[in-house]
């Protein structure tokens, strides 16, 4: 079977780089583009955004303070492991957000189009590769990975939901121009993040029917070391019993294994369907 890598969750040093990486990429979205514009970004640094423009109380200061009670209910709920190494990101990232809170003197933008756009993205592959380091920055991402666990509902949605709540105080507060501009910004954050969460870690369900299953079979066993199990199946017209291969690979294994498919009978026929998650030998764990 193929070795999953997992050099980035057992390097600790090379972990926390990344997320720091990760935190410094979303800080100066915040900071350099949404915070100029009066966009509020997502979750907790958003609604520590609006109390900001309000109080002008640093805005690591407010993340940090808002976070106590949502990681009392990530301990209680969720791994301590997560919940302990999110805690420490959730600290630097409030030290990084307050030290880039004037970052966007170095970035003499104006458009609020520009700020939302480029504002979401940049807070989308922040948290996007904080995620792969299979922690988080606390805040509503907490929320999220509860629901995700307990009710199976996906972070991004998750996340959209919550931000959709943040944008209707913001808009009470801000005015409506503002809020439709966070909308934008907020769309591009959950959707870059979920992009970069699973980048190279995209599955695909495959069913190949074929008169050469056996041949076929034994090929991806060898070339894609990836596991095959045979279906019975018959044919409804023709009540020809046959076998069919179901197997799980990667997105970017499918060109490899329909060349082998095609190989032994150009006549297959190839299913490829999405998969939200796998579990299981091989394969890495979509963590959140």
């Amino acid at each position: 079977m193929s070795k999953v890598n997992t050099t980035l969750e057992d390097n600790i040093f090379l972990k926390y780089s990344v997320a720091i990486i990760g935190m410094t990429v979303n800080s100066i979205g915040v900071n350099g583009f949404l915070r100029p514009a009066h966009l509020l970004s997502g979750g907790v640094p958003g609604a520590s955004a609006a109390i900001n423009y309000i109080t002008d109380i640093n805005i690591g200061l407010l993340t940090f303070l808002i976070n106590i009670p949502i990681f009392i209910l990530g301990f209680i709920y969720l791994e301590k492991k997560f919940c302990f190494t999110s805690l420490i990101n959730m600290v630097i990232f409030s030290i990084v957000l307050g030290i880039t809170q004037d970052i966007s003197k170095f970035i003499p933008i104006n458009d609020m189009l520009l700020q939302s756009i480029y504002g979401g993205i940049l807070t989308g592959i922040g948290v996007g590769i904080v995620f792969r380091t299979k922690s988080s920055l606390g805040g509503t991402d907490i929320i999220g990975a509860i629901l995700k666990f307990k009710r199976n509902i996906p972070i991004k949605d998750t996340s959209l939901g919550i931000n959709i709540l943040i944008v209707s105080i913001g808009g009470l507060l801000f005015g409506l121009d503002l809020a439709l501009y966070t909308l934008i910004g907020m769309f591009l954050n959950a959707s870059v993040m979920n992009f970069v969460k699973d980048a190279m870690n995209e599955q695909k369900s495959v069913l190949v029917i074929s008169k050469e299953t056996d041949s076929i079979a034994t090929d991806i066993m060898e070339n894609l070391t990836r596991g095959v199990t045979f279906l019975d199946a018959e044919g409804a017209y023709t009540k020809e019993k046959k076998k069919i291969i179901y197997c799980i690979v990667l997105s970017h294994e499918i060109p490899k294994l329909k060349e082998i498919a095609l190989k032994y009978d150009p006549r297959s026929f190839i299913s490829v369907n999405e998969v939200s998650e796998v579990k299981g030998r091989g394969f890495k764990e979509k963590y959140l």
